[in-house]
């Protein structure tokens, strides 16, 4: 049945769904959909269905952050989504990050105060192994330098971290930071569905070039590449029979 965000039944969405917070970014990848079809608007939260690939295929807006993340993933779960695949961008952190890079989160740093709701923060906030694994293997063949590591998910987008912490998370490995994946990993362990999550770079956090205007063209070509990654990696999903 219809859910209080978003307005559509079970039959309208199909159980694999990718996730984008930006409704311009449903509408570009709804294009690429056979047969796309609105079936939710409410609040703007735009959900399109179609297929891909022969697949039948589900993308789903969450906007911004972990709150309206769960919400939005409660709800697609209550409607049938078994699989999530999370397109989006982030900051990149590593030295060897930047604008127009590709990274698949293997874990998330749960720095929101939206998944401990669900879980205490000693539980691992990661994706499920074998949709991360064809992911990985999506990510390879579009952009055979797509990077992967651990991630830090942060409520607070105009807030920077002190430089101590900011050192250690390089000093570890963390690959880049952005708002809603350590939530999405949680909210899919708690409801027993199956969750991955990629993001375009749009500039570096610790290079001090946070979204610059140079690098609009590097990214726009690293968001269409994380959408067809997204696509087939929900396509070897389905016919995985994940």
């Amino acid at each position: 049945m219809a859910q209080f965000h978003l307005k559509f039944e079970a039959q309208d969405l199909a159980p694999h769904v990718m996730l984008v917070g930006n409704p311009q970014r449903a509408e570009q990848v709804s294009k690429l959909l056979q047969g796309s079809r609105l079936v939710n608007d409410y609040r703007y939260l735009l959900v399109f269905t179609g297929t891909y690939e022969g697949e039948r295929l589900s993308v789903a807006t969450t906007g911004m952050g972990a709150p309206s993340t769960a919400i939005v993933v409660e709800e697609l779960c209550n409607l049938g989504a078994r699989v999530l695949v999370r397109v989006g961008s982030a900051g990149g952190i590593a030295s060897d990050v930047d604008a127009g890079d590709l990274v698949v989160a293997t874990g998330s740093i749960r720095d929101d105060g939206t998944s401990p709701q669900y879980l205490p923060l000693s539980f691992p906030a990661v994706p499920d192994a074998d949709l991360l694994r064809l992911t990985m293997e999506a990510a390879r063949e579009v952009v055979p330098t797509a990077k992967h590591g651990v991630v830090i998910s942060s409520d607070a987008f105009y807030r920077n971290y002190d430089k101590d912490k900011m050192r250690l998370m390089m000093q570890s490995g963390v690959k880049a930071i952005e708002m809603e994946s350590g939530c999405l990993f949680i909210v899919g362990q708690f409801r027993g569905v199956r969750t991955s999550a990629l993001f375009a770079v749009d500039g570096s956090v610790t290079k001090d070039a946070i979204k610059p205007e140079s690098a609009e063209g590097l990214f726009k070509t690293a968001e269409e590449q994380s959408i067809r990654i997204g696509l087939s990696a929900l396509v070897r999903a389905s016919k995985a029979g994940l």
